[in-house]
């Protein structure tokens, strides 16, 4: 068979020979359908057959063909250099992982994501690229043959006693495919002083966490993403006084778990939305929920409904102001509960809190801009889009530094 000894490293594979029309190979991973056209064009259009052989034997024989170390070291040497990758990737703090796995004989590459921008890629042999995604796979309890349709995992590593969470999500693309590995290092998770150099605004937020329980309110963080809107959500959760009050988190994907709290995840296949799922949880008697983010007319509606009844909610909305949070909330609220909705922002929203990371020379800083109210004496001009919350009566505000 006419398979050069370059392309068996690529493809990681040992050819077996022509049996009844097919050829038959014994990849040490499974072969995509793309990987499979080319060497059937190679070989006069005769199809590829996959035969099972012992994976030590395939290891042999790419020792054989190979001097390269990353072809031949064993399950556990490579399972070794992976985790080592992303333990260095935690310690540069990163915040993720992406890999491209081509097909086209472009070089393959790996890329974190510091402070929010992507770092120079690493170049990877094709061979070291394949290993890693299907390795990452595997831990995430992936289906590693699956190289078209999305895909999504987690798997956890323990280094120096800190389990770290490693989120995983793939899918194919026209020329390959793409893995991105979001890094949950527990040890990111921040102080409600440690949000802002304002001492003031520190002390708002502190005391924003001292709640008094069947009042209900209203608590919106707000900014794009990528702005650490679950960091913060984070931070309040954390500073809860949870030896008196029962909390629940509803969120997609859970990232940053807070010991007290109950954590639910979305999952769109099961059909266990943010709505259905604040459903359930306002059967549980909960004093506060958590919620990842409202995004659609129906849990927006729940939301406000669950703060008339006595509940406290804290939750992220996508908007790039203070005002901007109000417009954005209030534009996703169905026809007919409009009016009720706004009536419950005038008489139970505590607190807006608008975020942003905004470059450094040394990374990112976080950037706030915040409102919060006091005493509720009557309506504020929540709604009037020339209205400036300098001026709210009974609200202390922060514009953004």
């Amino acid at each position: 068979m006419n398979i050069s000894l370059e392309l068996q490293r690529t493809l990681q594979l040992k050819p077996l020979g022509i049996s009844n029309g097919n050829i038959l190979v014994a990849p040490l991973y499974p072969l995509t359908k793309t990987e499979c056209l080319e060497l059937s064009s190679l070989l006069n259009g005769l199809p590829i057959l996959e035969e099972p052989v012992d994976r030590a034997e395939v290891l042999m024989y790419l020792k054989s063909i190979s001097g390269s170390v990353f072809a031949t070291g064993s399950a556990d040497d490579f399972a070794a250099r992976f985790s080592s990758i992303l333990f260095e990737s935690i310690e540069l703090h990163a915040s993720d992982l992406h890999v491209r796995l081509l097909t086209n004989g472009e070089p393959c590459h790996l890329r974190r994501r510091v402070h929010g921008y992507l770092q120079d890629p690493i170049l990877l042999e094709p061979a070291i690229a394949r290993r890693f995604v299907t390795w990452a796979k595997q831990k995430a309890g992936l289906d590693s043959s699956e190289h078209l349709h999305p895909q999504e995992g987690r798997f956890s590593l323990t280094t120096h006693g800190i389990t770290i969470e490693f989120r995983v999500s793939c899918s194919g693309q026209t020329d390959g495919e793409t893995m991105v590995i979001r890094l949950l290092d527990p040890r990111r998770k921040l102080s409600l002083r440690a949000l802002s150099t304002n001492e003031a605004l520190g002390r708002c937020l502190e005391n924003l966490v001292q709640l008094e329980t069947k009042q209900g309110g209203l608590v919106l963080i707000s900014g794009p993403t990528g702005a650490g809107k679950t960091t913060t959500l984070a931070a309040l959760a954390a500073a809860l006084p949870l030896e008196r009050l029962k909390a629940v988190a509803i969120e997609d994907p859970v990232e940053i778990r807070t010991e007290g709290v109950d954590h639910l995840e979305v999952d769109a296949e099961q059909n266990l939305g943010f709505a259905r799922l604040l459903r359930a949880v306002l059967r549980q008697d909960p004093d506060i929920i958590i919620i990842g983010e409202i995004r659609d007319p129906e849990t927006a509606e729940i939301a406000l409904r669950a703060v008339e009844t006595g509940h406290w909610v804290m939750a992220s909305v996508h908007a790039g102001s203070v005002l901007e949070t109000i417009y954005r909330l209030t534009s996703l609220l169905p026809a007919s509960y409009q009016e009720l909705g706004r009536l419950t922002l005038q008489t139970r929203l505590h607190a807006v809190i608008n975020q942003q990371l905004l470059p450094t020379t040394n990374g990112r800083q976080l950037s706030m801009e915040a409102i919060f109210v006091e005493k509720h004496d009557g309506p504020l001009p929540w709604f009037d889009p020339a209205a400036k919350p300098s001026t709210f009566s009974g609200c202390i505000y922060f514009p953004r530094a």
